[in-house]
């Protein structure tokens, strides 16, 4: 049967098959699955352990991230051939599996130090179904975490949302991944960049630039900049996707209505915002699990996770600092992971 044909996604077929809005969708309902303690509610539910890792000697790392995610569908409402009708549901079991080689960038040829795929399992039958290529799809899902838990704490109390100023604090990976998915998926009349190396923003600004006309604003004015001061002032929403070890986003710099996505990969995650934004703002995070373990030493306010939100278990405040504290979950690798596989399978068998 097609069903169990086995196959295997790298990231050139994965870039084809990429929609923001379906990603967007599929991370919110991940986001819900973890808030929802009731399975018989009808709304998204999932199980997922605490990430294991194996050391490889000196070498590197094995990290291992397993999940279950029941109730879903990888499809809006919206998007259905009959948008009256509810959208199908479905489930997924997946593992991504990461490993960490420090010397790979240095061997010969050179290799990437991270290297994820995502293993996707039939969840009846427990067949493997897919490997997906995880690290394009880990920087996605990554960014639709923010966009999602932007939409859900903060936009809600903006009553004109097409004026907004997004800044870029950290314009590697994760903070291009995270300007392409919010131009894609709102309106700015800016973008801000910021980076310790300025030649790695006048790169984003480039492909942002061309990226444009096919942004929610084709207007959008793209800007570099010196300092992580010049970049924050008068943004409405700030990335800081950075491996700092010490702050570089102080309270001074902010308006006093503003959205953080902090997505930090420093030893903490929360060492790029000043002690004094944390003094006065709302954190969410997407599990309380993941907070207890890697937010132990975080000072601050937890209001919640983004999903108690959804479920409108827990109240946004209607003004100041919000931030949310995005550590990652193994639902949204299986989130992304069923929803890439499904469009893939449909691509497939349209073919025949």
């Amino acid at each position: 049967m097609a069903s169990h044909r086995f196959v295997h996604l790298v990231e050139s077929e994965l870039i084809k098959l990429t929609n923001w809005k379906e990603i967007n969708h599929v991370l919110e309902q991940a986001f819900v699955s973890v808030s929802n303690k009731d399975k018989s509610s009808g709304q998204p539910y999932s199980s997922q352990p605490a990430r294991s890792f194996v050391h490889v000697g000196d070498a590197g790392a094995l990290l291992c991230m397993p999940a279950f995610l029941g109730n879903i569908s990888v499809k809006s409402d919206s998007s259905q051939s009959n948008p009256a009708g509810p959208a199908a549901r479905t489930s997924s079991l997946a593992c991504k599996l990461i490993t960490s080689f420090k010397d790979n960038p240095s061997r010969n040829p050179p290799l990437p130090d991270i290297i994820g795929n995502i293993f996707l399992f039939d969840e009846t039958t427990g067949q493997l179904q897919a490997t997906l290529e995880a690290n394009y799809l880990t920087g996605l899902r990554t960014a639709a975490a923010s966009i999602v838990a932007t939409e859900q704490v903060f936009l809600p109390r903006i009553a004109d949302k097409s004026k907004l100023v997004l800044g870029i604090i950290g314009t590697g990976v994760q903070g291009e991944f995270h300007a392409m998915g919010f131009m894609k998926t709102h309106k700015f009349v800016q973008v801000k960049l910021w980076n310790r190396t300025k030649a790695r923003s006048e790169q984003l600004k480039t492909k942002l630039t061309q990226l444009a006309p096919n942004s929610c604003n084709p207007d959008v004015n793209i800007s570099v900049h010196d300092s992580p001061e010049e970049c924050c002032t008068n943004c409405d929403i700030i990335v800081t996707a950075t491996s700092s070890s010490v702050p570089i986003v102080f309270k001074r710099f902010l308006k006093q209505n503003v959205h953080i996505n902090a997505i930090g990969s420093g030893l903490q995650h929360h060492t790029e915002l000043a002690q004094d934004i944390y003094d006065e703002c709302s954190v969410f995070i997407d599990y309380w699990n993941g907070a207890k373990a890697e937010l132990a030493t975080l000072k601050s306010t937890i209001v919640g996770e983004v999903g108690e939100v959804v479920l409108k278990q827990k109240v946004v405040p209607s003004s100041g600092i919000t931030v949310f504290q995005s550590l990652g979950m193994a639902v949204e690798d299986a989130a992304i992971g069923k929803l890439f596989y499904s469009k893939y399978m449909e691509q497939l068998n349209k073919g025949h």
